[in-house]
């Protein structure tokens, strides 16, 4: 339960500020650990590091980002919904440019990744108990 308010505050903070505090990260891991949520491989995580680097090399995303995926993909999404959460992400960011193209009529300025990241998250919650 306490994942879930996290990640909202999360993404609100990162709506207002553009911004993901490493205090927020830092609060996830210990409250996933504590929740007994420890979804953790070696393996999954060296893929999983791989995997968000080469897409912030290439995107521009943000570290807070990239540290926030890293975080769910290996501390918060149970391994057998990593799939179901990879659709859940593509969907939910798919209605944030959407949002983003109807507010601004173009693709310029920041978007807010941390929304689409933690969304999915909660998207997911009711099958994973998150």
């Amino acid at each position: 339960m306490f994942v879930s308010s996290l990640l909202v505050f999360i993404a609100a903070f990162d709506i207002r500020t553009h911004r993901i505090p490493n205090s927020a990260l830092l609060l996830l891991v210990l409250v996933s650990i504590a929740e007994n949520r420890l979804n953790f491989s070696l393996k999954v995580f060296v893929v999983s590091s791989c995997m968000v680097l080469i897409f912030t090399l290439i995107s521009g995303c943000g570290y807070g980002d990239s540290k926030l995926s890293i975080i769910l993909l290996n501390f918060v999404v149970p391994s057998y919904q990593l799939l179901n959460y990879l659709s859940a992400l593509l969907a939910v960011s798919a209605l944030l440019v959407l949002v983003q193209l109807i507010r601004n009529r173009s693709m310029r300025g920041e978007i807010a990744f941390a929304p689409a990241l933690c969304g999915a998250v909660l998207v997911l919650a009711p099958l994973s108990g998150i």
